[in-house]
């Protein structure tokens, strides 16, 4: 995908209001070349919407309150439904690494703790893009 810029959708679930990190790596992957759209709040069918209009490469979870295995037991599928089958996920906050396989298995691609530097993530998509989908 050198021609093109790798385009993210950062969205956060309706009630996780933080704002200053995922600020932070919207800024970084900005930066580092990538196109983000920022979507503030929503419900998982919010998120799925957005991603489809906006026709990301990249959706990129933010949740730093709780809730990532229920957002992305219902997320994945919807997504999948849609057709999404390129579409690589990944999600950052305050996430238990015990929870990182689970979320691989439900089809995360990436799973990142709080506190990471965003280079982390922005190089996992580098090196991870058109390789990974919801297949």
């Amino acid at each position: 995908m050198p021609d093109k810029k790798i385009r993210v959708l950062l969205a956060k679930k309706k009630i996780d209001v933080h704002g200053r990190g995922s600020k932070l790596i919207a800024r970084e992957m900005r930066d580092a070349g990538m196109e983000v759209i920022y979507f503030r709040f929503g419900t998982v069918e919010d998120i799925v919407s957005a991603t489809i209009q906006e026709d990301v490469d990249v959706l990129a979870l933010s949740i730093m309150t709780s809730g990532h295995l229920k957002i992305v037991e219902r997320l994945i599928p919807i997504l999948k439904e849609k057709g999404m089958n390129d579409l690589m996920v990944i999600i950052g906050g305050i996430i238990p690494e015990i929870d990182f396989a689970e979320l691989k298995a439900m089809g995360v691609h990436g799973a990142f703790k709080s506190g990471l530097p965003g280079q982390v993530a922005i190089d996992y998509i580098n090196e991870n893009i058109g390789k990974v989908g919801l297949k």
